[in-house]
């Protein structure tokens, strides 16, 4: 049945106000945005900023490298590069010197072997973020509110304890959306933080200053919190890698806001990152008891899992369509990708999907088709490369409740295949 002559004009006003809306967000890009000499930061030359949090411990470990050297650089690296993207809001280098002191006092020492060293220490030296949400000790805690402006942490949220406690070196905390409810990351109090892809762009809410400071390589692991894409679209916005743990697993107690009713059961704290063997051992000790509930040490072959997979969400005409980059991205290896998995592969169209379900034909529920988060399942989003404008592209990974084994060894395959994070201003 053709729509009627009202239906039609509803639809003729939606679509000219999208434009409209469209209009006015271009516009503001081009007069309001930020004004530097270039539109990213300069590239990374020093060899240091360019390994995993997992290769940093190591050569710390074997004395190879000294902590504080390590610290340095990254010091060096976020007094160049942090004035444009206002991804750190707050720094505590005097203090993270003289930790990174003590951690080469010790090995100085040689009371412990390399093995005890990295039972104990499986982070030891390795420098560390904090989105401002969360509390580190001495550092504030406002989460962008202006009313909170003055609040300092008494205290570390359980998270950074426990990451503290493997041996990792805060350098400081990141900005945060207004009361992390936002899409992008800009408060009253600390402004706006810049996507260092381009510094016009945005950095994704709520833990976009998290995101931000590790694609620019001023850090090499963070902490964020995830309750509807907290994690998730700053992860992709910047071209690195984050992970929603299954909820329950990682402790979310010292940040602000508390989550209260409803948010308790899908508020998740989670590791960031911009090497996906990082991701695993951040786990590992961020969640503490919890991680009992997981399987991270069971193997995983990629031949015997099923997957699926959507290129875009059907569209809609108050949205962006889904670039076409990241379409064509998702295209150069599905073949690789089905062989390496057997005979298991194969696509799901969510709106066909959608149509069965509602004649009681479709074997999925209906969150299944989108609701990742409602359902509590564990996702992984992992960077895919650039796009034609040098823009991140990415995907999330997702799995059944307490699988975050299956999608953090499906990211290092990602990595391995995409080449994982890239380093902004070499596009």
């Amino acid at each position: 049945m053709a729509p009627s002559f009202t239906a039609r004009i509803q639809l003729f006003l939606l679509r000219a106000l999208g434009f409209l809306i469209g209009l006015v967000g271009r516009a503001a890009l081009v007069l309001g945005g930020p004004k530097f000499a270039s539109k990213t930061p300069r590239p990374v030359t020093e060899p240091l900023l360019l390994l995993s949090g997992m290769q940093l411990a190591k050569l710390i470990r074997q004395r190879k490298v000294k902590c504080i050297d390590v610290v340095q650089a990254y010091i060096n690296r976020i007094k160049d590069v942090n004035p444009m993207i206002n991804g750190i809001v707050k720094y505590r280098f005097e203090e993270a010197m003289k930790e990174a002191h003590a951690v080469d006092q010790k090995l100085a020492e040689k009371q412990e072997d390399e093995a005890t060293l990295e039972n104990k220490w499986p982070f030891l030296g390795v420098p560390l973020t904090v989105k401002e949400a969360f509390q580190l000790q001495g550092m504030p805690n406002s989460s962008g509110l202006m009313n909170r402006r003055d609040a300092i942490a008494k205290t570390d949220a359980t998270v950074v304890a426990l990451l503290k406690g493997a041996g990792a070196i805060p350098l400081g905390i990141t900005n945060c959306s207004e009361l992390c409810m936002w899409y992008e990351s800009s408060n009253k109090i600390y402004g706006r933080s810049n996507n260092p892809y381009d510094l016009q762009h945005i950095v994704g809410g709520s833990s976009g200053g998290e995101g931000c400071t590790l694609a620019a390589a001023c850090s090499v692991i963070g902490v964020g919190s995830d309750i509807g894409g907290s994690i998730r679209m700053p992860a992709f916005f910047n071209g690195i890698f984050g992970h929603k743990p299954s909820p329950g697993v990682v402790p979310n107690k010292g940040q602000f806001p508390l989550a209260v009713g409803a948010q308790e059961l899908f508020l998740c704290t989670g590791p960031m990152c911009r090497y996906a063997e990082d991701l695993a051992p951040m786990l590992k000790v961020m969640a503490g008891p919890g991680i009992k509930r997981l399987k991270l040490d069971t193997k995983v072959h990629l031949k015997d899992l099923k997957f699926y997979w959507m290129e875009h969400d059907g569209g809609s005409f108050l949205m962006s369509k889904v670039d076409q980059d990241l379409i064509m991205t998702q295209k150069k290896e599905p073949v690789k990708f089905v062989d390496l998995l057997g005979d298991h592969g194969k696509h799901v169209s969510p709106l066909w999907e959608l149509i069965k379900w509602c004649l009681g034909l479709s074997v999925y529920t209906i969150p299944s088709i989108g609701v990742f988060s409602a359902l509590g399942l564990p996702v992984t989003q992992c960077p895919l490369g650039l796009n034609a404008k040098g823009l991140p592209l990415g995907i999330q990974v997702v799995a059944g409740p307490f699988n975050d084994h299956l999608t953090l060894a499906v990211a290092q395959y990602l990595e391995k295949t995409f080449g994982g994070w890239v380093c902004p201003g070499k596009f």
